[in-house]
């Protein structure tokens, strides 16, 4: 165990340190990084990690590829999204905290159903960023997940078709390299991954619709989900609950995934 964790440390530092230097991550985001990545490495067995890697390395390039097809005009998703670019520690904890959560579990108790939690919270994770990105790319307006109607681009709790589509793509990456460890019921894992993954995915679009906070600027009125808009004004709570924001949002939602795969590995294995 202690030379898992070793391995963890380094394999962390490593990657933390490299998308530190590249812009993708703040110092803060880092830190906490080699924190997680060092928790999921060391306690969830290589499965883990490969799945947190994965998920890292894609969602900084479906960002950087969303952002360089955004390059030559500005996007209607700038003046809602509160974050933006590189990822700080919230960002980091509200999508990595719940794996390192449960695979410490998995690490105490040898319990395999806190691993498929683990792995789950990743697809979960991973499931959320994808739909972010690839939905942000939409040539047709998103649209609130319980209304229908018609909301601005970056929007928490908006779906399009091809996000959606990218929801699920991003739940069966994660849930397909988790095949890739032999042993008994590895299918039944799989797919609880997979089914977790998309749980916590569209979960978050709910939350973001009910609980996730919404502003509007005070000086040119426009909605948004930014403390201080873009152009420079003071925002205002107007709808959902004051200090439940994203990264609340995310975690909540990654954990939620994960917790869905756990109970139903349960039930179903028994340990």
């Amino acid at each position: 165990m202690d030379s898992m964790l070793l391995i963890g440390l380094l394999i962390s530092l490593y990657i933390a340190y490299g998308a530190h230097r590249r812009g993708s991550l703040t110092e803060s985001g880092a830190l906490w990084a080699v924190v997680v990545g060092t928790l999921v490495f060391g306690f969830g067995e290589g499965i883990a990690g490969l799945a947190l890697v994965a998920f890292f390395l894609s969602s900084i390039a479906l960002g950087k590829l969303r952002r360089g097809e955004e390059a030559a005009e500005p996007s209607e998703a700038d003046s809602v999204i509160e974050k933006s670019g590189a990822r700080d520690g919230l960002q980091v904890l509200a999508n990595g905290g719940p794996a390192a959560v449960f695979c410490s579990m998995y690490a105490l108790t040898g319990r395999s159903m806190y691993l498929v939690g683990g792995l789950a919270s990743l697809a979960a994770a991973n499931a959320d960023t994808w739909a972010t990105e690839i939905g942000l790319l939409s040539k047709s307006p998103p649209r609130h997940i319980l209304t229908l109607q018609e909301v601005p681009a970056g929007t928490s709790g908006a779906i399009t078709a091809i996000g959606t589509l990218g929801m699920v793509a991003g739940a069966l990456f994660v849930a397909l390299l988790t095949w890739l460890q032999p042993g008994q019921g590895s299918l039944l894992r799989t797919l609880l991954v997979l089914l977790g993954g998309i749980f916590g995915g569209w979960m978050d679009s709910v939350l973001g619709a009910t609980l996730q906070e919404k502003r509007q600027c005070v000086k040119c009125g426009e909605a948004t989900e930014q403390s201080r808009h873009v152009c420079g004004g003071a925002t205002l709570v107007t709808e959902g609950i004051a200090g439940i924001d994203n990264d609340t949002v995310n975690a909540l939602a990654t954990m939620l995934g994960g917790t869905a795969a756990t109970i139903a590995w349960y039930f179903l294995v028994g340990r």
